[in-house]
């Protein structure tokens, strides 16, 4: 009876432990947004950068020139790093490919959301093929509700361009387009 008992648990305990066994991926993790950060301000720090910033609201265009020592970085940072799918709760919910292109010379890394509530839609690194140097990050994001629909478009070539494009469309009243380009000088 109590060899019954105990081989019944046994069975019951590995059951329930074969359940809750997440599911291994050969997909690799996407280069992670904040990392590559980490890696671009410790190669580039103290650099007197100057960057020439245009802002197109609704149409209307403005720019200036700003001192890469008075940029506010964090908010820059705060919308790259809340596409960054770097993270193993993400592993195999993004389809993964490779496209080398002999034209231009690269290496192209595609993530494509295979679900329609994932925030960041689509993540693409352009490499360098043999140096595996990063050329350009391009990120695609999307919330959507009954009361506003957000995207965003995320691109950032190094020592050349970061880009931000947010477009939203609210249930009432006028939509709204943003672009803000910070120029490498």
């Amino acid at each position: 009876m109590i060899r019954r008992a105990v081989f019944l648990l046994a069975l019951i305990w590995g059951c329930a432990s074969c359940r809750h066994k997440e599911k291994e991926s050969n997909e690799p993790l996407p280069l992670s947004i904040r990392q590559f950060t980490k890696d671009q301000i410790d190669t580039y720090w103290g650099q007197p950068f100057t960057f020439y910033k245009l802002v197109t609201l609704n149409g209307k265009k403005d720019s200036s020139m700003e001192s890469g020592y008075k940029m506010d970085w964090g908010s820059i940072f705060k919308i790259f790093f809340a596409a960054d799918i770097h993270d193993k709760k993400y592993a195999g919910k993004y389809s993964f490919t490779v496209l080398d292109d002999d034209v231009s010379v690269t290496r192209t890394y595609y993530y494509e959301a295979k679900e329609p509530d994932l925030f960041t839609r689509n993540f693409q690194i352009v490499t360098d093929p043999f140096t595996n140097k990063v050329r350009s990050i391009y990120v695609e994001t999307a919330k959507k509700s009954f009361w506003n629909n957000r995207t965003q478009k995320l691109y950032y070539a190094p020592l050349k361009v970061i880009q931000i494009q947010e477009f939203e469309s609210p249930l009432t009243g006028p939509g709204k387009e943003l672009r803000i380009e910070y120029r490498f000088m």
